[in-house]
This record gives structure tokens, sequence and C-alpha cells, in this order.
């Protein structure tokens, strides 16, 4: 079956809540980011935050939503729900939210392997302010043990593009994994599709991801932040004209100012529109 998309990713389960400005910052947390966190810190954010009976993650009240997410696995249900074909490489535990993330995911039309194994099932405390920004609390769970002997190859031999999210450079293991599965794209002419996922991730991992952008990707997606440290530069101009001295395609997102593509070393910003709740 013929793929245009094949994504290596953290398989989690987010959790979703709505917060004030205030809030986080009386939490201690930077708007906007994602931090590794355990469990145990999850569970005390949402003590602090609701006061619904039912707090902890695996009895999620009313106040949460709960969806099967995770950066890569996001990407790929919006192929899906375009019309494209996808499928997701990714592993969850032998428990209620693994269960669920499988059975979401394939709900949503995407391809997915469905590794299940002992642990716990990633998750991801999503706090949303009202200016739609996220800030992340995330427990990789075994999530991050993805290995090389999860990838089904017949599916990344027949797709267009693997994806891969910088997240994977938060675990060993999936740095390996990702590594791997580039080298099998290469061997079969599959381009190459990377997403700087997080301004602390890029702050992390920043020479790593250098160096896969200017050997290996043929397309980048950052916001404009994430840009802009990527390239150490001050004005997204300067970091999408760097930034495509190192890789055919750039696609950054501006905020309330739209986005920009740039393939070829060719600059086209394509502006936003209104969209009313």
């Amino acid at each position: 079956m013929k793929l245009d998309v094949y994504a290596l990713g953290s398989a989690l389960m987010d959790i979703q809540i709505h917060v004030t400005d205030a809030q986080l910052t009386q939490l201690g947390l930077q708007k906007g980011t994602m931090r590794l966190t355990q469990r145990a810190e999850q569970e005390e954010i949402l003590k602090q935050l609701l006061t619904a009976a039912e707090l902890s993650l695996d009895h999620a009240g009313d106040k949460l939503q709960v969806a099967a997410g995770g950066s890569a696995a996001n990407t790929v249900y919006g192929i899906a729900q375009l019309g494209g074909t996808a499928a997701l490489c990714g592993k969850v535990a032998r428990d209620r939210f693994g269960d669920a993330y499988i059975r979401n995911t394939r709900e949503s039309g995407v391809l997915f392997n469905g590794i299940q194994v002992d642990g716990s099932t990633g998750t991801c405390v999503v706090l949303i302010t009202d200016d739609a920004q996220r800030t992340m609390l995330t427990h990789l769970g075994v999530a991050s043990d993805l290995t090389i002997e999860d990838i089904d190859p017949e599916h990344l031999r027949q797709s267009t593009y693997l994806y891969l999210e910088g997240y994977l450079f938060d675990s060993d293991i999936a740095t390996n994994t990702m590594f791997a599965a580039v080298k099998m794209a290469r061997q079969h002419n599959v381009s190459i599709a990377l997403t700087a996922s997080d301004l602390l991730c890029v702050e992390r991992h920043k020479d790593m991801l250098i160096d896969l952008l200017r050997r290996d990707v043929d397309l980048l997606f950052a916001n404009a932040d994430e840009a802009r440290a990527l390239s150490d530069t001050e004005t997204l101009e300067e970091a999408i004209r760097k930034l495509s001295e190192l890789c055919r395609g750039v696609a950054v997102t501006d905020g309330a100012r739209g986005s920009v593509v740039c393939f070829n070393r060719t600059p086209i910003r394509i502006k936003p529109f209104i969209v009313t709740p």
C-alpha cells in the first residue's frame, strides 16, 4: 500500500485542561514549552488546578479532555483527515491508556503498529491558555523505548515521506531508531521531514538537530521561536535564509502573522485568516 507519510514518534495520551497565564506563572512553568516529568508531578499539577472529585490521570474527570496524541501522531491524524494515507510507528503499554490509544488512532484512519509492552503508556498534560498556546508536561513512559525492531520496513519503503519529531532525541534508544529509519529511507529514496518540536527541545539537542538537517532532512517544520533558536538569528527572515541553506524545504509558523514556506531558497508568506470559535 502506497503511503504519503510514515511517522516515528512518541505515542502519548494527551490530558488537556484550560488554564490562565496567572496559573502558569504560579506553577513556575514557561509558557509554550514542553518539559519532561514523571507521573507523580503530573498528578500534583492536576490537584492544584482541579477541584473535581476525580483528579488522577487514571480517573480523568469532566474538566479534562483525554485523547491520543504526540507530535508525530497529531501530524498523521491531520493527514488522514485531509484524505491522505499515513502510518504511525509508536509504542504504548498494556494498560487502559494503551488500549484507548490504539483504538483512537486506528479509528482516525491512521495505520498503527499498536505495539504494547509492560510498563506505563506515556502521558502529556497539556495546559491550554486563552491564546491557544500549549504548555506541556510529558511523562514518556514506554514511548521512549522505540526500537529498530518496531519499524515496519514495508510501510517505510512504500512512503513518500518519513516524518520524524525532534522529541525523539530525548531518548537514546529512540534516537538510534530514528537514525536507522533515516538510513532505510535513504536506501529507498524516501524523502525525510523533521519537526523541531519545541523550543526547549531545540536547546537540548541543537547540535544533533543541525547535523541531521545538514545531512538528511528534505523538509523542516518549526515555529518562529524554534527557527530562530536553531539558526542563532534574531529575525525570522534571517532564520529562514540560514535554515534553507541546510535543507531544501523550510516551513515556519508565525502565530497570528501566518506562516512562511520556503523551497529552494524562495520564501512565500502565507497570510492567516480569522477563525471564530
